[in-house]
């Protein structure tokens, strides 16, 4: 029994990472049959873990926060071709803020490339990345949250009112029947306001996963919104009701 119940915590902790995984990529590394694996699939989702699909399973985000370090390699790929694309919206010399998100942090990655730049940021992982850059960078003071591995709070919102930026990106845990971009998080969701608040132009990192996710607070509505960097392939019908209030850039 406790191999079994090692296997399918080991199995979870897979579709956290991933966002979706296959029987045969897990039939294959944890040495067990297909059928095997379909019933650890069927007992994570009678447990409300995982979503079960056509030969594999997606993870349940939703109100549920995940740890960043889990969140920063879900859909791994597909955020960095945002991000590489994000990185052509910025001009030479702007001012920049870059919000929480493991979206973003594909960006700071790709920004420690850039000399002309003034960054600001409260994503602590972005700084780490951004100490190698030659850009003037700038980590906000704050309260220490570690489930988004920023920082918030009253300090934060006083510093942050003090900049004025070009151009500012964040990132969302989801929009699926909102009509602006969520965080599972009341104080990053605050945060992500005044920065949008301190921004000229204002852009949403978040992958095609997102359309059909959400979590609890609505960040902004996309009215208010520059554009939403995301993948191509989305849904039509989800992506027009995007499209009605913003401009939708693909990559």
């Amino acid at each position: 029994m406790k191999l079994m119940a090692d296997r399918r915590n080991n199995i979870l902790e897979e579709v956290l990472k991933k966002g979706t995984v296959s029987v045969h990529d897990l039939a294959q590394k944890f040495g067990v049959s297909y059928e095997t694996i379909r019933k650890d699939l069927t007992y994570l989702e009678s447990q409300k873990l995982v979503i079960k699909g056509h030969g594999g399973a997606t993870s349940i985000q939703n109100n549920v926060e995940n740890p960043f370090n889990i969140r920063s390699e879900e859909n791994i790929e597909l955020k960095q071709k945002l991000a590489k694309l994000a990185v052509s919206l910025i001009p030479n010399g702007a001012t920049v803020m870059l919000g929480t998100g493991s979206t973003v942090l594909e960006l700071a990655k790709l920004l420690v490339m850039r000399d002309d730049l003034k960054i600001f940021t409260n994503s602590l992982p972005a700084a780490t990345y951004l100490l190698s850059s030659n850009s003037e960078c700038y980590l906000l003071g704050g309260k220490l949250r570690s489930k988004s591995s920023s920082v918030y709070g009253g300090w934060t919102e006083s510093m942050l009112k003090q900049i004025q930026v070009s151009i500012c990106f964040l990132g969302s845990d989801g929009f699926y029947n909102f009509g602006g971009p969520t965080s599972p998080s009341y104080s990053d969701a605050s945060i992500d306001s005044v920065i949008l608040h301190q921004a000229r132009k204002k852009y949403i990192l978040a992958d095609k996963t997102k359309f059909k996710r959400n979590s609890l607070y609505q960040i902004a509505t996309w009215n208010n919104i520059t554009g939403l960097v995301t993948n191509k392939d989305v849904d039509e019908d989800l992506l027009f009701k995007v499209k009605q209030q913003t401009v939708v850039i693909s990559a």
